[in-house]
C-alpha cells in the first residue's frame, strides 16, 4: 500500500536536505523528488547548491514540477576552501549545516567524507545519478550510506553482491529522471528543421572508456560530408569541461553544416533533449543510453578492438545494438539500423526493465515515500 505523504506518522516537523554537490547534470535525478516530498506539509525541504547556474535550473524545475515550499541556498565556499578541495570546502565548512538536518539527501559520493568527520549525521541517503552500467555505478563510497534508492533490480543485485548495500537499506524506486522531463516537456523537442534520420554521438567523458579520442572527429568529418543524415553531437557534460577556448572551437565549428548540432555542455544536455530528439543512438558507456530507450529504438556502440566487453556486466548494455570498431561500420550499421532493430528489441525490453523499473511506477512518488518511510522510522 502506497504511504499517503499528506498524513505523515510524525510527532514533530522535519528539515529535509537535498545537497547538489556534483554539477547541473545531477539536478533531473535528485531535484524532483524535493517537489514531492514539499508536499508532505510536516517537512521543510531545503535544496543546498554550490553555484548560481545550478540555483537557476533547480528553480526552473521545482517550479516547473509545482513545487512552492521548497528553499533554496546558495552556500557559500568560506576560507576552508582556499587550500582544499572545492567539494570538501563546501561539505566540511557547512557542517552545522548537515547535523541539524532530519535527513541528508545526494546524488554524488564525496559526501560521504563527512561520515570521516562527523558521528552526528541524519539519515544520510543517495540517489545515483543515471542507471548505467560501468563499474564506477558500484563505487564502495555507497556502503557509507545509510539508505541507497536505485532506479532498478540490476543495480541492487550488483551493489548487494559487491557487499556495499544490504537488502533492507538498498529500495528499488524506479529512474527519476525521465518522469521529471515528461512532465516538464511533454513534447519532445525538435532539433533540425527537417525529417531526416538523427543520430546522436554521446561519447562519455572518462578518457579510458570513451569513443571520443580515437573517433571523435573523425566521426564528425563523416557526418559532414552525410547531409541526408542529422547528427547530434552532445557529450557528456564534463567531456568538454576543461578543454580550452581553442580545442572548443575547433569542434563548435562543425555546426556551420546544416545537418550538424554541437552542444559542448549546456542544460539542454542535461535535459534529455537529444536523447528524445535523436532516432538512433551512438556511444559507449553513458547511462544516457537508458534515457534514450523510452521504447525500443536502434543503438550503436564503439570502441576498439582491445576492449573485452563480452559477458562483461559492466558493458551490459552493449547488447542493446551492435558493436563497431571504426567510423566505417558506424556508417554500414546507420544504413540498416531500422531493419536490423527486431534482432535487439528482446534484449533492450529486458535490460530496461532491469535497470529502469517498471514503466508503470511513478519514480518521483516511490522515491519520496520511501524517504518519508526512512524519516519516520529514524
Amino acid at each position: 500500500m502506497k504511504r499517503d505523504l499528506t498524513v505523515p506518522e510524525l510527532s514533530e516537523s522535519k528539515i529535509l536536505g537535498l545537497l547538489l554537490l556534483g554539477g547541473i547534470h545531477h539536478i533531473f535525478h535528485l531535484i524532483p523528488v524535493a517537489a514531492e516530498l514539499e508536499k508532505n506539509e510536516q517537512f521543510s525541504v531545503k535544496v543546498f547548491v554550490t553555484s548560481s547556474e545550478e540555483y537557476d535550473l533547480c528553480d526552473k524545475v521545482l517550479k516547473a514540477l509545482g513545487a512552492t515550499r521548497t528553499r533554496i541556498e546558495l552556500l557559500k565556499i568560506g576560507p576552508i576552501g582556499k587550500w582544499i578541495s572545492p567539494k570538501l570546502g563546501f561539505l566540511l565548512g557547512h557542517l552545522k549545516i548537515w547535523k541539524n538536518l532530519d535527513a541528508l539527501i545526494v546524488a554524488e559520493r564525496t559526501s560521504t567524507i563527512l561520515r570521516y568527520v562527523s558521528k552526528r549525521l541524519p539519515p544520510f541517503i543517495h540517489i545515483p545519478h543515471g542507471a548505467g552500467d560501468r563499474a564506477k555505478s558500484y563505487d564502495k563510497r555507497i556502503k557509507h550510506f545509510d539508505h541507497v534508492l536505485v532506479a532498478g533490480e540490476k543495480d541492487k543485485s550488483r551493489m548487494i553482491e559487491l557487499g556495499i548495500v544490504r537488502d533492507d537499506n538498498c529500495h528499488v524506486t524506479g529512474y527519476i529522471k525521465p518522469q521529471a522531463v515528461k512532465r516538464m516537456f511533454p513534447q519532445s523537442p525538435k532539433i533540425f528543421p527537417n525529417d531526416s534520420l538523427t543520430v546522436l554521438y554521446n561519447p562519455h567523458f572518462d578518457e579510458t572508456l570513451s569513443s571520443w579520442l580515437k573517433f571523435g572527429r573523425e566521426l564528425l568529418r563523416a557526418f559532414a560530408d552525410r547531409a541526408d543524415v542529422n547528427f547530434i553531437f552532445a557529450p557528456h557534460i564534463r567531456l568538454f569541461k576543461s578543454k580550452n577556448m581553442t580545442e572548443r572551437k575547433e569542434i563548435e565549428a562543425f555546426a556551420k553544416f546544416e545537418n550538424i548540432h554541437i552542444d559542448l555542455g549546456s542544460e539542454r544536455s542535461t535535459d534529455m533533449s537529444y536523447t528524445r530528439a535523436a532516432d538512433i543512438y551512438l556511444g559507449d558507456v553513458s547511462s544516457q543510453v537508458y534515457e534514450f530507450l523510452s521504447e525500443p529504438k536502434p543503438c550503436i556502440f564503439l570502441t576498439d578492438q582491445g576492449t573485452q566487453w563480452q559477458d562483461n556486466p559492466d558493458y551490459a548494455h552493449w547488447s542493446y545494438g551492435p558493436v563497431c570498431f571504426d567510423v566505417k561500420g558506424v556508417m554500414t550499421e546507420i544504413n540498416q539500423a531500422t531493419e536490423r532493430l527486431p534482432d535487439y528489441v528482446k534484449a533492450q525490453i529486458d535490460g530496461c526493465l532491469a535497470a529502469k523499473g517498471k514503466p508503470e511506477w511513478d519514480p518521483i512518488l516511490r522515491a519520496a515515500e520511501t524517504v518519508t518511510e526512512i524519516v519516520i522510522r529514524a
